[in-house]
Order: C-alpha cells, then sequence, then structure tokens
C-alpha cells in the first residue's frame, strides 16, 4: 500500500492511499508510531548537534593556526627537500659530507685531499685538532698548519674568483 508523508509547520499527516484514489485516515497507532518516531529523531538530530559544538569548543581549544605559532616552531615543522644537483658531496673517512656553496666546493676540490679532509672535518664534523691527528694519524700541530694553509689557499681563490668576476 503506498503512502505519503507530508509536514507543514509542525504538524504531519500521515495519509493513505488505496487504489482508485481513496485516502485512507491514520488510525490512533499509527499516529502513536509517528510521534514516537518524531520524538527519537528529535532526540538524534540533537545529540549530533551537541556532539559537533562540543568538537569544535575541543579544537578551539587544542589547536591553534600557524600564523599564531612562534617562528622558532614553525621552522622546526619546515622539511627542505636535498637534490644532488643542489651540493657537492665529498667523503671523508667513510662520513659524507655535503657543501652547499658552489664557489667553496670548487675552492676545496683544488686542495690536496689531506689537507681537504683536515678543513671538512675541522669545520663540518666539529673535531679538534688533536681528533683529527689522531684519526689521520697525524700531530696535533701538523693538522692545525694544513688547516691553516688551506684556508689561507681557499680565502685566496676565492678572493681571485670575485675579483675576477668584476
Amino acid at each position: 500500500m503506498p503512502y505519503r508523508y507530508g509536514a507543514e509547520r509542525g504538524i504531519h499527516t500521515f495519509h493513505f492511499i488505496a487504489k482508485g484514489g481513496v485516502i485512507l485516515k491514520p488510525s490512533d497507532f499509527q499516529k502513536t508510531i509517528q510521534c514516537q518516531f518524531d520524538c527519537k529523531l528529535k532526540k538524534v538530530v540533537k545529540g549530533i548537534v551537541r556532539n559537533y559544538r562540543k568538537e569544535l569548543a575541543r579544537r578551539q581549544a587544542k589547536e591553534v593556526s600557524f600564523c599564531e605559532l612562534p617562528e622558532i616552531v614553525v621552522e622546526k615543522l619546515i622539511v627542505w627537500d636535498d637534490y644532488e644537483s643542489e651540493y657537492t658531496t665529498f667523503d671523508v673517512c667513510g662520513t659524507e659530507i655535503r657543501v652547499l656553496d658552489e664557489e667553496l666546493a670548487e675552492a676545496l676540490k683544488q686542495l690536496p685531499e689531506q689537507s681537504r679532509n683536515i678543513v671538512l672535518m675541522f669545520f663540518f664534523l666539529d673535531m679538534s685538532d688533536s681528533e683529527i691527528g689522531e684519526k689521520l694519524n697525524i700531530n696535533r700541530s701538523t693538522s692545525y698548519r694544513h688547516r691553516r694553509n688551506s684556508l689561507e689557499e681557499i680565502r685566496k681563490q676565492l678572493k681571485e674568483k670575485k675579483t675576477n668576476e668584476e
């Protein structure tokens, strides 16, 4: 038996349409079921709205927008992509050292391997002259002398390149 459900300003009508277009009035039992269904539906909708508002309040209390975060926190969230074409890699005693500055990398390539390794160990691996000496089986003073001479050579090369560009 097909039926039609209509509502207008809170007044619900529930009519059964029989074959031949005759409209049948609902019984008291049907009206009771209809009111029970309507009441439960309203409770469910109120619960959903209440839960939604609670969730919004929870998010507002816990979440912070990026514009309100301190810059130091945002910097910790940043991820930079490294591509091999952007840096030069040097292998120093089994450790890979990446140099981003092209001019510095070219100047380091011009140095003898031992001197280059000493400079890279000192500045990139934070090793002292004593630690470098132990690692390369040389004296601490020799490590210092190589590093000082290498830095002077790098400075000269970078200065020459800068004057050639001007």
